[in-house]
């Protein structure tokens, strides 16, 4: 393995781990919203859904679970871990396909759709767009 390889292979850990520490930051997000239930992060009336991460509140504390994957995958090395790395792009499309569905349907206000669907859809793009190819697999068979 030629130092340029290893100079990209490091550039890409760098980014997988930055990428999943924002995903754990606005998962934890989400968890705040969900416990600040009434709060400005998510407002409940009637039958509308509000506040600005509406979206996001599921007030079970499902978002412990991506929360525990990717603190996993970052620990571990995302190189290694290419399923969480899926499971996140399962999480931010779902997010953002399901934020839309329920404006649409008249569950959600469009104010706390917003947010949540755009930021579904960046972190979707950069983990996607990141995804370890065949040379994360040929540096860990080196390895």
């Amino acid at each position: 393995m030629s130092t340029l390889d290893s100079r990209q292979n490091t550039a890409q850990l760098r980014r997988l781990q930055l990428l999943l520490l924002l995903m754990i930051l606005w998962d934890v997000l989400s968890l705040m919203a969900e416990l600040s239930f009434g709060g400005p992060l998510t407002k409940i009336d009637g039958d509308a859904i509000g506040g600005i991460l509406g979206a996001r509140a599921s007030l079970s504390g499902a978002a412990l679970v991506p929360i525990g994957l990717y603190f996993y995958a970052l620990v571990r090395g995302p190189m290694r871990h290419r399923g969480v790395l899926w499971c996140a792009a399962l999480e931010q499309g779902g997010a953002a396909l399901l934020g839309v569905y329920h404006v649409a349907a008249n569950d959600l206000d469009v104010g706390g759709a917003i947010l949540p669907v755009a930021v579904a859809l960046v972190l979707l793009v950069l983990v996607l767009l990141n995804m370890p190819g065949g040379a994360g697999r040929q540096a860990l068979a080196a390895s």
